[in-house]
Parts: C-alpha cells; sequence; structure tokens
C-alpha cells in the first residue's frame, strides 16, 4: 500500500469517525461530501472498502443526510456497476421513506440505475443469480413508482411523470428521425439474446406506460404543476421516439378541448401557453409533417399567427425528404425492425391502438353528421343555454377561427366533439370498444400487465430468490465494529475520599462554581457549570439549597436555566428516574442527606420570588417557573392564597398563572381553578372584578367549567350557615376577624362567581331557588339586587328559567316575581312565560301583583277580569300598570287594552267588587296623562259609555272633568247631554246631578239642551241650580219675538213660574236685578 494511498484511507477514517459524533447536520453532509469525493473520485479503489460505512448513514434522523446517502450510492453505481448487488437494495429501502423529499430524490437515483442496470446486463456474457436479484429490485422499485403517478404529493407525482418518461425512452426502438442525445442508452443496444430482460416485453411495457400517462394526463383532477410536466414529457418522447408521434398529438389536441375543471383562470392561461409551447416544439420535428393540420388547427386556436406557424415549420428539404422516403416505405427502417418484432407481437400492438381509438371511431361518426344545417340546429337549440354575459374564462381565451367551414376545422371540430362524448362514456366508439373487450377479454388493468410483462411469474421470482444469494443492505445488516477504543475508568486510577473531605469539597466547590462567572464567557462553560451544579444537588444540605436559590433569585433570567436542571433533577430523584442522584443518595451518609425535597424546593423559590418588588421580569419568571417545572405540587398552588393580602398586583400576577397553569397543565388545573375562586370571594370589589372575567374565560372548556361550578355552588351554600364559615374569614381574602352574621359584603362575596357563572350553566338556577328559600332576609335581599345581569343574559326563552317559574318552591314567590319583572321590563313577555305565570297564578300565588310583568301578554278579558285587584294596590303600583298597558316602558309590546279600553273598563268596575273613591283615584290618573288621553281618546270613551245599557254611576263626573281639560269638545258635549235626555237621564239620581253640574259648566251653551227638557225636570233643575234660571231669563230677554214664539208655552211657564215663584223669597231693602244683571 502506498503512502500515498494510506494518507487518503487515514483521512477518510477521520471524516467519517466526526460524521458520526457531529451535531450539526451541514456538517455532517459536508464531512461525507468529502468521502465520497475521495473514494469515487480521488482514489476509487477504497469504494469497496468504505461504501458500507456510508450507506450506513441512511439510518440518520435528518432528511438531507439521507438524501445525501442516494446521490451517494448513484455515483457509485455509476462509477462501479459491481456496486449494484451491494446498494440497489439500500435504495430499495429508502424507496418508503417517510421523508418526501427523500422519496423525491430515490425516484431520480432509480431512473439513473434501472439505465445502468439494464446496460450491465446487456454487455455481461452470462446473467448471474446476483444479476437477476438485482433486476428484480429493479423492476420492484419500478412498479411502485409508477403507482405513485397517484401519490398524495404534488412533487413526488412530478418525478414519478419524470421517471416514466425516462422508461419510456429506455425502453423503446429509436427511428431515423429521432431526436437523441449522444452515448443515450436504449432498446437498440439491447440483445435479443438476453433472457433476465427480453427487449419485446420491455417494449410492450413502454407502450402500457406510455397509454397510462396519456391517461392521466386526461385525468379530471390532474394540478397544473403535474399538467405542465406531463406535457413536457410526452413532447421529448414524440419527438424522441416519432412511432408515438399520432398519439400524443391527439392526446394534445383532447386535452385542448378538455381542460381540468379543477384549474383556476391564471393557471388555464399557464397551461394554454405552454401548450402552444409543446405544440411548436413538434411542428419542427420532420415527423410531425403528416400531422401538420392537426397541428396548426390547435395553434390557431391558442391564438398563434401564420406567419408564426410558418416560421416553425421544418424546411422544405427535410420535409421533401420525409416524403420521399414514405413512398419508398422505409425499407431501412423495417428491415432492422422486422427480426426484432414478430408478427404475433405486431398483431398484439395493433390490437391495442385499435381498442385505445374509441375516439377516432366517434370521429368518423360525426364528420358525416356535421352538415350545415345540423350544425344550425344545434347552435339555435343550445343558444338558450349560454349566460347572459360571457365568462371572463372564454373571453380571455377565444382567438377567432380564420379557416371555419374548411375540411380540416370540420374534423377538428369534430375530433373534440368526439373526445367530450368519449370521456362522457357515449357514442358508437364507446359502444364497440365495449363490445370488443367483452368478446376478446381485454384485461384493462395495466398495472397488472406491467407486474406481468416484467417482472413475470411470482412462482419464477420465488424459485429465484429461494435458489439465488439474498442481497442485503449494505451498512445494515451484519456491520461490525472496526475500531474500538478503550476508555478510561476513573474509579481504576483514584481513590475515595473520607466524608469530611467529602463534604469540605463539595462545599468549596459549590462556593466556587456560584462565583465564577466570568469564567463562563468562555465556551460552553456555563453548561458544563449548570451539570456539574445539578449533580451536586442531589446530595447537598437545606444550607446549601438557600445559597443555590439566593444565587438564582440574584439574575433570575440568566440563572432561569440551572433553576429547571436542578427541579427536573430533584423530581427524577423523587420517581427513581435518574441513576446519577441515585448513586448520590445511596453513597451518602443519613446525615449528609438533603433535607429539601422536590416540593419544598420548589415552594421555597416561589414564595421569595413573590417577596420580591413586582417588575415584568419577575412576574415573566413565575410564569416560566410553573409553566416549565415537571409538576406544580397542589400545596403550593393553594399556598398561593396568601398573595390576597399583597395587593392588587400581585393578585392579578397569580391570577394569570393559575390562569395559565389551569390551561395547560390538566393534572394541576383542579387546585388552581380553587385557588382562583376562593380570590373570587375576596372582600375587595376590585379583586373579585378581576378573578371573575378569568374564571369566566377558562369555563369556555367544558372539563374546566364543571370544576368552577362545584366550587362556586359550595360558596352559594355557605348561606345556609347561620354565620359566614372560617374559611371565608381569612386575613388573605381582606376579612380578619370574622362577623357574628351575614352582611351584605359576605353574601356578596358567595353570590359573585356563581351569578355570573349562571348564564354559562343556567341549571344553576334551581340551586339558588333552593337557596333563597332557606336563608336569612340580608342574603334575599341581595339576591334579588344583583340577579337583574344573569337573568337578562339568560333571557325569558330559557328552558331553566321556565321550568323554574313552573317549578316555584314555596317560598321564593318573591324571587319568581323579581325574575319575571327584569324580563319583562324591556321586551314584551313571551307566549310561554305568560302561560306558565297565568298557570301558576292560578294554581298557587292569589296575588295579583304576580301578574303585573306579563299582562301584556294576558287576553283582554283576562285583564279586565283582574282589574278590580289592581287598582286596588298602591298608587304607585297601579301606575306602573297603567304604564305597561299604556306601552309607555320601552318595548313592551302590544297591549291587549288600549286606552279608551282601559278607562271604559274603569267606569264599569262593579260597585261591588271596588268601592267608587278608588275607581275615581284610578280614573284621576288616566286623566294626568294628557299625552295618551288626548280630546280625540277622551271622546273615543264617552261614546263608548253612551253605548252602554245602563250609564255608568261615574259617566258625569267624566263629562265634566273632559270639558274642563278640553274645552273645546262643548259642541260633542252639548250633543251627548241631548242624547242623555232622550234616554230619561233623570231617573238615574248620581247621573242626573251631574247633568245639571255640567249645565251650568256650559253655561249659556246649555240653554238649548235646557229647552228639550220636559218642564217638571227644568224645574227641577232650577230647584237645583238657581243661577241657571236667573241666566236662562236674562238669556230669553235678550231674544226676538220671532224666537221665543218658538219656545213652548209650557216651558215658559215654567220658566216665568218659578221666577215669580221666587221672587216674594228676596228681602224688601234688595233691589231686584234686571234682565241684563243676570
Amino acid at each position: 500500500m502506498s503512502e500515498t494511498e494510506q494518507t487518503t484511507r487515514d483521512r477518510v477514517v477521520e471524516l467519517l469517525n466526526t460524521a458520526a459524533f457531529l451535531p450539526s447536520e451541514k456538517e455532517k453532509i459536508a464531512n461525507l461530501a468529502q468521502v465520497q469525493e475521495l473514494i469515487i473520485h480521488h482514489d476509487p479503489q477504497l469504494l469497496d472498502s468504505f461504501f458500507e460505512e456510508v450507506a450506513a448513514f441512511q439510518n440518520d434522523r435528518n432528511s438531507d443526510v439521507r438524501k445525501f446517502v442516494v446521490g451517494f450510492i448513484e455515483e457509485a453505481c455509476k462509477k462501479d456497476v459491481a456496486m449494484l448487488p451491494r446498494l440497489v437494495p439500500n435504495i430499495h429501502l429508502l424507496l418508503a421513506d417517510n421523508a418526501v423529499a427523500v422519496v423525491k430524490r430515490v425516484i431520480q437515483a432509480v431512473a439513473q440505475l434501472h439505465r445502468a442496470t439494464l446496460a450491465w446486463l446487456s454487455s455481461a456474457r452470462t446473467t448471474s443469480p446476483e444479476m437477476e436479484q438485482v433486476w428484480q429490485i429493479i423492476n420492484a422499485m419500478k412498479n411502485t413508482i409508477i403507482s405513485m403517478i397517484d401519490h398524495d404529493n404534488d412533487g413526488v407525482r412530478t418525478q414519478a411523470i419524470k421517471f416514466l418518461e425516462a422508461l419510456v425512452l429506455l425502453q423503446t426502438y429509436t427511428e431515423s428521425d429521432s431526436v437523441t442525445r449522444d452515448g443515450e442508452f436504449n432498446l437498440d443496444q439491447v440483445p435479443l439474446t438476453l433472457k433476465v430482460a427480453r427487449p419485446r416485453k420491455l417494449e410492450e411495457e413502454a407502450r402500457m406506460v406510455l397509454n397510462k400517462l396519456l391517461a392521466f394526463q386526461g385525468s379530471i383532477h390532474i394540478s397544473s404543476v403535474n399538467l405542465m410536466t406531463c406535457m413536457s414529457s410526452l413532447t421529448i418522447i414524440a419527438r424522441a421516439r416519432p412511432q408515438f408521434l399520432g398519439k400524443i398529438i391527439n392526446a394534445l389536441e383532447i386535452l385542448h378541448a378538455n381542460l381540468p375543471p379543477t384549474l383556476t383562470k391564471s393557471q388555464v392561461n399557464s397551461v394554454r401557453k405552454h401548450l402552444k409551447i409543446q405544440m411548436l416544439n413538434l411542428l419542427k420535428h420532420p415527423a410531425s409533417y403528416d400531422y401538420h393540420e392537426n397541428i396548426t388547427t390547435v395553434l390557431n386556436d391558442l391564438g398563434i399567427t401564420a406567419a408564426e406557424v410558418n416560421k416553425s415549420m421544418p424546411s422544405k428539404d427535410m420535409i421533401r425528404k420525409r416524403v420521399r422516403r414514405d413512398k419508398t416505405g422505409e425499407e431501412v427502417t423495417e428491415s432492422v425492425k422486422k427480426p426484432r418484432i414478430d408478427k404475433e407481437e405486431k398483431g398484439k400492438t395493433e390490437e391495442v391502438v385499435e381498442k385505445n381509438s374509441a375516439v377516432d371511431i366517434t370521429q368518423r361518426w360525426l364528420v358525416e353528421k356535421l352538415t350545415p344545417e345540423t350544425v344550425a340546429t344545434l347552435v339555435m337549440f343550445t343558444m338558450l343555454n349560454l349566460p347572459d354575459e360571457m365568462p371572463p374564462l372564454f373571453s380571455a381565451g377565444y382567438s377567432p377561427i380564420t379557416a371555419a367551414g374548411t375540411p380540416t376545422q370540420i374534423q377538428h371540430v369534430a375530433r373534440l366533439l368526439a373526445s367530450q362524448l368519449t370521456r362522457a362514456g357515449v357514442g358508437p366508439g364507446v359502444e364497440q370498444t365495449k363490445e370488443e373487450e367483452v368478446k376478446s377479454g381485454y384485461d384493462s388493468d395495466e398495472e397488472s400487465k406491467i407486474s406481468r410483462l416484467v417482472g413475470g411469474q411470482v412462482q419464477l421470482q420465488e424459485d429465484t430468490l429461494q435458489s439465488g444469494p439474498v442481497l442485503v443492505p449494505a451498512g445494515v445488516v451484519g456491520r461490525t465494529m472496526r475500531h474500538k477504543v478503550k476508555t478510561m475508568k476513573l474509579g481504576e486510577v483514584t481513590k475515595s475520599l473520607s466524608t469530611a473531605a467529602n463534604s469540605k469539597m463539595q462545599l468549596l466547590l459549590l462556593l466556587r462554581l456560584l462565583r465564577c462567572s466570568k469564567m463562563m464567557l468562555f465556551g460552553s462553560a456555563s453548561q458544563h457549570r449548570t451539570r456539574i451544579l445539578t449533580m451536586l444537588s442531589g446530595c447537598i444540605s437545606s444550607q446549601e439549597c438557600e445559597e443555590l436559590e439566593d444565587f438564582i433569585l440574584e439574575d433570575m433570567h440568566n440563572h432561569a436555566d440551572f433553576l429547571f436542571s436542578w427541579l427536573y433533577s430533584e423530581y427524577s430523584t423523587n420517581h427513581d428516574f435518574s441513576q446519577i442522584n441515585r448513586i448520590f443518595t445511596t453513597a451518602c451518609k443519613k446525615e449528609t442527606k438533603k433535607e429539601m425535597g422536590y416540593a419544598e424546593i420548589l415552594s421555597s423559590v416561589v414564595m421569595k420570588v413573590l417577596t420580591k418588588d413586582a417588575s415584568k421580569e419577575r412576574d415573566e419568571f413565575l410564569s416560566r417557573l410553573f409553566l416549565e417545572c415537571p409538576y406544580v405540587p397542589e400545596d403550593l398552588i393553594t399556598s398561593l392564597v396568601r398573595v390576597g393580602s399583597q395587593g392588587g398586583d400581585s393578585i392579578l400576577v397569580i391570577a394569570s398563572i393559575l390562569k395559565d397553569t389551569a390551561q395547560w397543565r390538566p393534572l394541576s388545573a383542579k387546585p388552581a381553578l380553587r385557588t382562583l375562586s376562593l380570590l373570587a370571594t375576596h372582600d375587595h370589589e376590585s379583586v373579585r372584578d378581576q378573578m371573575t372575567p378569568i374564571l369566566l374565560e377558562l369555563c369556555e372548556q367544558e372539563n374546566l367549567r364543571e370544576i368552577v361550578t362545584e366550587v362556586a355552588t359550595k360558596y352559594l351554600k355557605y348561606l345556609l350557615l347561620e354565620t359566614p364559615p372560617d374559611s371565608l374569614c381569612t386575613h388573605n381574602l381582606g376579612r380578619p376577624t370574622q362577623p357574628s352574621e351575614w352582611t351584605e359584603p359576605t353574601v356578596k362575596a358567595c353570590l359573585y362567581l356563581y351569578l355570573a357563572l349562571l348564564p354559562l350553566n343556567q341549571s344553576m338556577i334551581h340551586d339558588l331557588a333552593q337557596v333563597y328559600v332557606k336563608t336569612v332576609n340580608e342574603a334575599k335581599r341581595s339576591i334579588l339586587r344583583l340577579l337583574e345581569g344573569p337573568i337578562r343574559h339568560m333571557g325569558m326563552d330559557s328552558p331553566q328559567l321556565l321550568k323554574l317559574v313552573e317549578t316555584c318552591p314555596k317560598g321564593g314567590e318573591t324571587l319568581i316575581t323579581r325574575i319575571i319583572h327584569i324580563l319583562t321590563e324591556k321586551a314584551p313577555p313571551s307566549e310561554a312565560l305568560v302561560c306558565r305565570v297565568r298557570e301558576l297564578y292560578n294554581r298557587r300565588v292569589s296575588d295579583v301583583r304576580f301578574l303585573i310583568p306579563v299582562l301584556t301578554g294576558l287576553s283582554k278579558k283576562e285583564v279586565i277580569a283582574v282589574l278590580p285587584k289592581l287598582i286596588k294596590l298602591n298608587p304607585h303600583v297601579v301606575k306602573e300598570v297603567f304604564n305597561r298597558l299604556w306601552g309607555v316602558t320601552l318595548d313592551t309590546g302590544a297591549s291587549p287594552l288600549t286606552p279608551v279600553d282601559l278607562l271604559v273598563a274603569l267606569h264599569l268596575i262593579d260597585s261591588d267588587k271596588c268601592d267608587v273613591k278608588t275607581v275615581i283615584k284610578a280614573t284621576g290618573l288616566c286623566f294626568a296623562e294628557r299625552s295618551i288621553y288626548t280630546a280625540e281618546v277622551l271622546a273615543f270613551v264617552l261614546q263608548q259609555l253612551m253605548e252602554q245599557p245602563s250609564l255608568p254611576t261615574l259617566f258625569m263626573r267624566t263629562v265634566i272633568q273632559t270639558l274642563t281639560h278640553y274645552p273645546k269638545l262643548l259642541g260633542f258635549i252639548m250633543n251627548i247631554l241631548q242624547r242623555l235626555i232622550s234616554r230619561q237621564v233623570w231617573k238615574q239620581r248620581k247621573v242626573w246631578e251631574g247633568f245639571i253640574k255640567c249645565c251650568q259648566r256650559a253655561g249659556t251653551q246649555s240653554f238649548t239642551v235646557l229647552l228639550q227638557l220636559p218642564p217638571t225636570q227644568l224645574a227641577d233643575v232650577f230647584t237645583s241650580a238657581s243661577d241657571l234660571h236667573t241666566r236662562l231669563i236674562s238669556h230669553i230677554a235678550t231674544l226676538t219675538e220671532n224666537q221665543r214664539a218658538h219656545i213652548p208655552s209650557n216651558l215658559m211657564e215654567v220658566i216665568e213660574g218659578h221666577n215669580s215663584s221666587d221672587q216674594p223669597q228676596s228681602t224688601p231693602s234688595e233691589p231686584q236685578p234686571t234682565p241684563q244683571e243676570t
């Protein structure tokens, strides 16, 4: 071995050993790249010695390293084909990798290895069992990659398409017009005598793969990237293998007519542009001469001008040579091909072509049908289905048809229609193809054909595998350690220290480590110090623990990593996870064992942090500590309630920490929520206002809501006690002394959280009602005052509220009334609520006040029936009742009684049910609302009262009040007085007295009415109201003789006779007034 080779070998060993322990993937790949350069390009003789070591990196966790291994295998096999049996199994394993990037790189490598393997087999004089094993593995990978054309990942599908392209080019023969690369290996170089890979079967497989590629291009759900890749691959195949040119041009024509519907507008434009480029590339090929009409028609549809088409045409000399060769029958090409393809193979190939020509059959059938008359009928018939506006996609891609009506254009249109009919599964071509498949038993499963053609019989493969050698992946199985280093053991070269010396050294080491901050600036010294301190913490005393805690709290931000390392070490020790700490614990004496465990250390650190001044650094450190420590003890969480005596800022910080703990640490959620709920009972309202929103946010999670509800119910049931419990009366909750009885602040402390949760869990209202019935009066008053907000959130449609009203507990009537008042204060009562209140009133609660909130939901008859009871209530309550019926309050809905109906109903109340004075007060409230009881309303009221069979007792009082409030209704009232005369109003004493008083108020306007009374009643009027008599005489004196003649004589007698009878009553000393004075 030469010195240079030895140096290179040593360098490779060094690089491989370094790469095995490098943490950085980039450095590892850089080392492996140097190894590849040395053993493949610089000194290939070393490849056989080190290929296993490099291949072993295929098990690396990083996908980039595995990708590099794929590239190394590809380069090694291309450099030395003898590596194929050793490295192909590795590639087969990597094809099933979980990383998509690795799978894509493997597909690229398999394309190269497939070509290299076939070339290796073709150049070998005899095929060994090892070669057959390699070929079978290549076939297995080939079948797997062919199936990946339907992979979920878009990039994998793209690489599978490129692999199919390479497979078709490799497993087919070239022609004279084929565009090939220099040194390209294909089926021309494969001998016909090769039994492992027979050329005929390889070519059949290539044809079927091409059909699969064509079918994939025509699929509906193909992506734009895959579609353009597929188009490019088909164009390359057509240029390299002109025998497939017609089939590919046909597929591109169909694609032009049937673009996938899943593409967006921009993707359609990109696909059309790419299709234009590919068609131009095909047009340049000499073999496309026979398809110029098809290509130019598609290009014209894509917007290519005739000048651009002519520019891309092959030269005339090339076309002339092509035509001449077609006439001569291509004897040279045929003579080369005839020995390769026998008659049976040719027949099979032609059969496959015929079976795939359903579009051609339908096209020929359509050409005969596309007459001008038929086309005109089709156009007129489909005009009805056109949209009102031109679609943007159509306007963007439309180009005028220059050759419309020509035979070529007719053929093109027929081709487009045939492709769409065939895709829809209709047409003569589809029917004929189905019949032929049934007759010949045609198997359409191309993948099964591919596997049978390439792999042969399964039994044959198994026999070969059993008889031949089994190939195993290099570097994975049977790999031995070549270099083993003997490690030094400290126990063999050192002696154990005494207990005193050990303690002294440990203390000195601890102090030195804590005070070497300047040395921590260099390299990884800080990490090493943390490791050493963590190990020492396994057996340190309580005093040393305090020093460590003080050291951590000096700079909480920078020393946090050490704290967590310490805590995790202690936690591992408590659960017997750590072997190192187990050794320390066993080795230490009982007197030197550590006195503080995990829980004590964590609690001590937290309490020391809380004693520091409030700052952002302190709050962030506490939050991180609770979230990142391995476990939060329940006692520590419970003890945090002591911050309740430190002020609002500290409480808010702890509340935020407890919130995060409940959310992100399920095992600590229950104690954290209990502590938060306890703080929500703080005596200061500001603290309660901070805790309640946090708890409500946590209650959005159902599992946390159950815990908070349980605690809130517990606090609510404290109200059943005679005095507040000791748990609420602590200095931490703002109550240093225990009150002897319930007060409003202590009641609120128990109620706040429960009432806040009520809208989230509405079934809790029943527990509240049960507590209300049994609790003290102070608590009842507080419940009624605080109930408004939660009840409004629940709404009157709440099933739980309706159930509570329906099953009102005995003694809870006041609570139910308050709830109904809240619900109906700003909204009309729902039908369900009215129904349940009505049933409860009729069944149990006889107090009419229970119906006031739902009055607007009752019927008119029901309201009138309870009206006598309602007006007997306090005047303020009666006022509220009337406001609800008048609709004065907001959003009360339609009232069952209008203002007219209400006033009429008040007049018609039976005196046995309600005394007249109460009714007078109620009507007085109505007359006080001038904006409601306008002149028109009162006129309607009087009109309806006049229509009653018996005039109400207070009728004339209402008439007089109406005249007082609205003098403009004097004429209307005089009309009512006239109608009263016809009803013989004097028969009702109270009404008759009111009639006389109304006439007195009306004055001279009432004389016309008085003159219509019978003489007896007129005399009665003069007796009751002498001023009317005097004023009437004066009025008559002003009349003319003709006007007096219209007054009946009997009335004049009453007027004059009553006057003469009055004169003796006057004293002689009093002068008699003249008619003008009266």
